[in-house]
């Protein structure tokens, strides 16, 4: 497997939609680019992390219940926040981000926290690492592609970003505000889906 077929792999995943997916176009529509490509970027500083740990050998207790239930409060807490504060969003904040009026310093943070706060995105990267050493020899060669794989997130997450930002300006405040809710409820939603599945486990 070459380079530019584990980044299409990456590009691929990113296209479904999920809290990063959403919370990039939300960003982007209520803030500005720099927002939006911000929160990829605390997304792939989470992901990098994560393959780390794995690769060192802490994937066992990264699985374990008390560390996947710290990690579904945590995502629940924060995904519910984001849902809260885009259902709140207003006008004059959308006028502001036109101004370029809009502080970015927290969103890679955001970012990061949802990458490294989501068991299944653990479980995930967990289960491609497994199939990777398998498949390569080397162990260095089967984290580099893995790596790859988080660098064609990025590319589409930079895509995706580019085309709201230049045509942003083409939706009117009101409706903007109509899918900062819609994103909001979606991310409440994950976020409840964190509590019920940190239930499962407990129970």
């Amino acid at each position: 497997m070459g380079f530019l077929e584990s980044i299409l792999i990456g590009f691929s995943i990113s296209a479904i939609p999920g809290p990063i997916f959403f919370e990039i176009v939300r960003r982007v529509l209520t803030k500005n680019f720099w927002s939006g490509i911000s929160i990829s970027i605390g997304d792939f500083i989470g992901n990098f992390l994560i393959l780390l740990l794995i690769f060192f050998g802490v994937s066992t207790f990264l699985t374990s219940q008390t560390a996947q239930s710290i990690l579904f409060i945590t995502g629940s807490c924060i995904l519910i926040w984001l849902g809260i504060t885009a259902l709140r969003l207003k006008k004059e904040e959308i006028d502001n981000s036109y101004k370029n009026k809009i502080s970015n310093k927290n969103s890679i943070l955001i970012g990061l926290g949802i990458s490294i706060s989501s068991p299944i995105v653990i479980a995930f990267w967990i289960s491609l690492s497994g199939s990777y050493l398998v498949q390569f020899t080397s162990k260095n060669v089967a984290f580099l592609n893995i790596f790859y794989i988080t660098l064609g997130f990025v590319l589409f997450h930079l895509i995706l970003a580019l085309i709201i930002h230049f045509t942003k300006h083409k939706i009117s405040s009101k409706n903007i505000i109509k899918f900062s809710k819609v994103f909001g409820i979606i991310l409440i939603l994950y976020g409840i889906k964190f509590f019920y599945n940190l239930i499962k486990i407990i129970i």
